[in-house]
């Protein structure tokens, strides 16, 4: 019997991305939880630890410790097959709200399309020559209804790295399709969580009014989104973008 496909999920700490942990945990592959934060070492509440759970505290800007990571994957269990690109951060002022196109400083600019945009491209060139060695991968790449058109909540810095995420992706699955590795994106809309509650309840509801089945996303409904498309059977979908939003927006 084959070993596990080894998958690598980023801002693995919380939301979206420890949803996805989970279920790929629960799908039996291995996964290699990436946070900066301290990342609770269960596959999810209460449950014992998880053989195949390998939770790593490295901050994705840091392409140094991105690059060790790889090299101690390789040695402990092989090449890393899956990567999930999640991470990401979006500024709030202290009323809740994104700065506006008169308000960004160089700090959050900077700041934001290091984490959201080019730690993307940074794990992808880390961990996309395993895949071409093993002539298989799949790279999903988590972008935002904000990336895909005007943010109701998000500034511009936030928009601008989630649009730059599809374009990244388009140029990944052009390049390594032939390798039999797939890039595909997910843009959620607004999702129940930690990010989303930082616009506060009153902009949470308003939104939850003008979505057509009148509720918010879930992260495990994002999560299984992601699942898919880093399956097998996914293998003829690439350089495609998922909208899960619940109908808030329809291209």
């Amino acid at each position: 019997m084959e070993p596990a496909r080894i998958a690598l999920v980023t801002g693995a700490a919380r939301g979206i991305g420890r949803a996805t942990t989970n279920l790929l945990l629960e799908k039996g592959y291995r996964v290699v939880a990436v946070d900066r934060a301290t990342i609770d070492p269960t596959s999810s509440a209460g449950s014992p630890v998880n053989q195949n759970l390998w939770s790593a505290s490295v901050d994705v800007t840091d392409h140094a410790a991105i690059s060790a990571l790889r090299d101690e994957i390789r040695k402990r269990w092989g090449d890393v097959a899956i990567v999930v690109n999640n991470a990401a951060i979006s500024p709030k002022k202290a009323n809740g709200r994104s700065a506006g196109i008169l308000e960004i400083d160089d700090q959050e600019w900077q700041q934001v399309l290091a984490v959201n945009l080019t730690a993307v491209l940074k794990i992808a060139q880390a961990f996309l020559p395993g895949m071409q060695a093993g002539n298989w991968g799949r790279i999903v790449n988590v972008s935002s209804l904000a990336g895909r058109t005007k943010s109701i909540a998000a500034g511009a810095s936030y928009m601008s790295s989630k649009a730059g995420v599809l374009a990244l992706t388009r140029a990944i699955a052009g390049e390594m399709g032939p390798f039999g590795i797939t890039a595909n994106a997910i843009a959620p809309g607004r999702i129940l969580t930690d990010m989303a509650m930082l616009s506060g309840p009153e902009a949470n509801q308003l939104h939850a009014q003008q979505v057509p089945v009148r509720r918010l996303g879930t992260a495990e409904e994002v999560a299984a989104s992601i699942a898919f498309l880093a399956s097998e059977e996914a293998g003829f979908i690439n350089g495609a973008v998922l909208d899960i939003n619940g109908g808030f927006y329809m291209p």
